[in-house]
């Protein structure tokens, strides 16, 4: 006689076979990972268990998924804060970054505390679309991050358009962090200024440097978390306030995927190339300037190379979920959680944080109460003096500019084949009754506010840069979109149809650039060579960390990126967005320097330079290596690339 199968524990009867392969292929993913990143995963990894601590602090009855997604987020947000009051006492060190650690997992204990009743009992409570999102979103992400950077004999290989580009600014601010001492922080490529730019995402990669993680992987590994932890995040903010599973996902492709009509350009594509096309994709489907595509896919255009969004986003949709639970009970906690979040959050975001506090003030009117007190407090206390410290004259410049980019095409043509149908989806999504539950409709209605400004007024120096505001709008208006296409698919057949060409009508152009953007070498780069890494090395090693040097204003200068030293002026595109007007004056001075203009000796006083370095880029701008042969001291030259000590 058989005995009868052994009961399988209580506590797996709620997680299907599925999710168990799903959580065990993660266990041996995070093992890889450790033995590839040592130290920098335990520091990562403690980051989610203070996030998911600290989520009790909250008093809302959070899922388990929410609290480790949200906690992905949430944790990263304490650990740095305390890390960047560390350095500013004692700079940026082991300790400091251990110390940091320590003193997050410290606040977020009472948070452990008081949810080990509920941790004992939970379980996972998601379906499989967050599962599947995960996976696929994540799967994406990492092979496209893991693409950033190649060491190769020739030098430093860029594999994304982003790693180029702004990563080049990212690894400048993480570098003077981790190799510059740069506390209180300053422009490195204009010293003297206060660095205006939310920093605090390059401080939390400058964190893994000292436990042995090249600034490079520190880039990739802390975009890796917070880019992992977005689908997740958005998803389930969806799901409490649309109140759908599948209309979450949709929403989170919707957002993801979003481009314009440009994927037509595909039917002439596949008719001069065949299928072969599809292997080799010849272009962007959301990018061409000469037919006035300008609004990109939120992937390519945001979140890989403006490093930040991947704080403010996931927080401003944070900040709406926690509030709109608030709503249903009395008590003051949400609040004064939630506002302490969004007062930390101008260091990360400043576009995040203006997005939560303004919803917020909409949401505060439609239910005015006591507790609200509680959250708009610390937003005071701790978000005003981030904004004074990232202040700086000029750098806000009104232009009335109706249509925006528009032009000869009119807001309606460009808007529609820039976003295909999401601004009539998005309509039909906010005023159809019955699409969004009971009250969100309105609470989401003020969003519309980041659409109609922007199309009115340039708010900063750059006419793009209003697509900070448009991003705000397209993130919470895809939960609109979601929402509307579930509505759609449950009205039978043709309804379900009407719903799938609409998604593909919405998603194919920004899913082609996705795809393109994996393909083969067509998107590499040689960021500098071989032996513009080894002048790194050398300056890194052995010039003081606070030593200014003259070097080529180039984004991909070596000293500034892969050295961590400040330079007497950078890249102009990186400073003139912030109103820094003197730019122009001292990259005028740089060039002048370098020739050994008669004023030379004058201009090195002046700026205090320590060191000069002449390389390819600095001969392209008329360098004279023989007037620096007798004007100062060589101290090491490696053929291309020759450093000379000042005075």
């Amino acid at each position: 006689m058989e005995s009868a199968p052994a009961a399988r524990p209580a506590f797996l009867s709620a997680w299907p076979p599925a999710r168990v392969a799903v959580l065990a292929a993660a266990a041996l993913s995070l093992v890889g990972a450790a033995a590839l990143t040592g130290w920098a995963l335990v520091v990562l990894a403690g980051c989610v268990v203070v996030g998911a601590g600290l989520s009790w602090l909250s008093g809302l009855p959070l899922k388990l998924e929410e609290r480790l997604a949200f906690g992905a987020i949430i944790g990263p947000v304490a650990f740095t804060m305390a890390l960047l009051l560390l350095s500013l006492a004692f700079g940026l060190e082991l300790a400091t970054v251990l110390g940091a650690l320590a003193i997050a997992l410290a606040a977020s204990a009472p948070g452990w505390w008081l949810g080990r009743r509920d941790l004992a009992l939970a379980t996972p409570s998601e379906g499989w679309q967050l599962w599947v999102l995960f996976a696929v979103c994540g799967l994406y992400a990492l092979l496209l991050l893991s693409r950033s950077y190649t060491f190769t004999a020739g030098g430093l290989i860029t594999g994304t358009v982003g790693a180029y580009g702004d990563w080049a600014a990212h690894l400048t601010y993480a570098g003077s962090f981790a190799y510059g001492h740069n506390f209180p922080p300053e422009f490195p490529i204009d010293p003297g200024h206060r660095l205006a730019y939310p920093f605090m995402v390059d401080l939390f990669a400058a964190a893994l440097v000292p436990l042995g993680t090249s600034l490079t992987n520190a880039l990739v590994l802390t975009s890796g978390l917070l880019a992992l932890a977005f689908p997740a995040v958005m998803y389930l903010v969806g799901v409490r306030l649309v109140g759908s599973r599948v209309g979450a996902a949709a929403a989170v492709l919707v957002f993801l995927l979003s481009g314009g009509l440009g994927f037509a350009a595909l039917v002439a594509d596949l008719d001069k190339g065949g299928l072969a096309v599809l292997s080799h994709l010849p272009r962007l489907y959301t990018q061409a300037p000469d037919s006035n595509y300008q609004w990109l896919n939120p992937v390519l255009a945001w979140m890989l190379p403006q490093r930040s969004v991947l704080f403010g986003w996931p927080l401003a949709l944070i900040a709406a979920a926690l509030l709109w639970l608030a709503r249903e009970r009395r008590d003051w906690r949400p609040y004064a959680f939630t506002g302490v979040l969004v007062g930390l959050a101008p260091l990360f975001h400043v576009h995040g944080f203006g997005t939560a506090v303004v919803l917020a003030g909409f949401w505060a009117l439609l239910d005015r109460r006591r507790e609200w007190a509680a959250f708009f407090l610390p937003v005071l206390l701790l978000g005003l003096p981030a904004l004074l410290f990232l202040l700086v004259p000029g750098s806000s410049q009104l232009q009335w500019k109706p249509g925006w980019l528009a032009g000869r095409d009119g807001p309606l043509w460009f808007w529609l084949k820039n976003t295909s149908l999401l601004v009539p989806l998005m309509v039909a999504g906010n005023l159809w009754r019955g699409v969004l539950p009971a009250g969100v409709g309105l609470r989401l209605a003020p969003i519309w506010l980041w659409f109609l400004i922007p199309n009115l007024v340039v708010l900063q120096p750059w006419d793009w840069d209003n697509t900070k505001f448009f991003a705000f709008w397209a993130l919470f208006g895809s939960l609109m979109v979601g929402a509307l296409l579930v509505a759609l698919g449950r009205r039978g057949l043709e309804g379900a149809c009407l719903a799938a060409i609409l998604f593909v009508t919405l998603t194919l152009a920004g899913g082609l650039d996705l795809a393109r953007a994996q393909q083969g070498t067509a998107n590499q780069a040689l960021f500098t060579d071989s032996a513009g890494i080894a002048t790194a090395d050398w300056v890194r090693a052995n010039t003081d960390p606070r030593s200014i040097v003259l070097v080529a204003p180039a984004h991909n200068e070596p000293i500034p990126t892969l050295a961590g030293r400040r330079v007497v002026i950078g890249y102009g595109g990186w400073l003139w967005t912030y109103g820094l007007a003197d730019w122009i004056s001292k990259t005028d001075s740089v060039q002048r320097m370098l020739r050994g203009d008669p004023a030379t000796s004058a201009l090195l006083r002046q700026y205090h330079v320590d060191y000069v370095v002449v390389g390819p880029q600095e001969q392209a701008l008329g360098a004279n290596p023989a007037y620096w042969q007798t004007a100062a001291r060589q101290v090491y030259s490696n053929g291309a690339y020759t450093v000379y000590r000042v005075g």
